[in-house]
């Protein structure tokens, strides 16, 4: 598993979860998305793009994980881009105490939060 942050001067943090969301990985994740939304209570797109594996476990890691994260700071909006059908659907059907966006690409994220790709 891979994990990266990559702070935004348009409000949003890019927080890149490569490689597998499993059991294993869920707690990992579960911090580093605590610290991340800690650090200047930004928003957060999460992508999920480049997953190999993931499992339910580790789906609801991340559920939940977001969840704890939007009731503790409410000023803050996330957003998730998905390729996987199956993941897309199960994050779509999580009961998120905001709304909570599920893009299924980049260019569709970029374009609805209005964020400009870099160059």
């Amino acid at each position: 598993m891979i994990l990266q942050t990559l702070p935004a001067t348009c409000g949003w943090h890019l927080f890149k979860i490569e490689g597998q969301l499993d059991f294993v990985a869920a707690p990992t994740v579960q911090t580093a998305l605590r610290h991340a939304a800690g650090y200047d209570h930004g928003h957060i797109l999460i992508d999920l793009e480049d997953l190999k594996i993931a499992d339910e476990k580790g789906v609801s890691a991340l559920a939940s994980a977001v969840r704890r994260l939007l009731v503790e700071f409410s000023e803050t909006r996330v957003a998730f881009i998905v390729k996987d059908e199956w993941l897309a659907e199960t994050l779509k059907n999580a009961e998120f105490p905001a709304a909570v966006p599920v893009y299924r690409s980049s260019d569709e994220a970029l374009g609805a939060l209005q964020l400009k790709r870099a160059a």
